[in-house]
């Protein structure tokens, strides 16, 4: 099961994704300190609304959905710079091969 920082990133990306390029960071602040608050079961439930997904959904296929949502983009001052963040090595499941 993907821990709750990654459900965090992944919504965050879908919603940076949404919203489209001139993201700054004093939003992208605000939006994380929004999806931060949300209960478990309600960060469950929007993850799974914004992948138009059925909410009996199981966690099972959830994470392997979860696993094809792109993370967010890094921010230099006050636009993306549309690169990948690649500051952390890989996580398994993310490793092809």
């Amino acid at each position: 099961m993907a821990d709750r920082q990654t459900r965090e990133r992944k919504l965050i990306a879908l919603m940076v994704n949404d919203l489209g390029p001139g993201f700054g960071e004093q939003e992208m602040t605000l939006l994380e300190q929004e999806v931060r608050a949300l209960p478990d079961d309600e960060l469950r439930n929007t993850l799974v609304a914004r992948l138009d997904l059925p909410r009996s959904i199981d966690e099972e296929t959830l994470e392997e959905t979860l696993l094809h949502v792109e993370e967010p983009e890094v921010i230099s001052r006050d636009d993306f710079t549309r690169a990948p963040d690649m500051s952390h090595e890989p996580r398994p499941e993310e490793r092809k091969g």
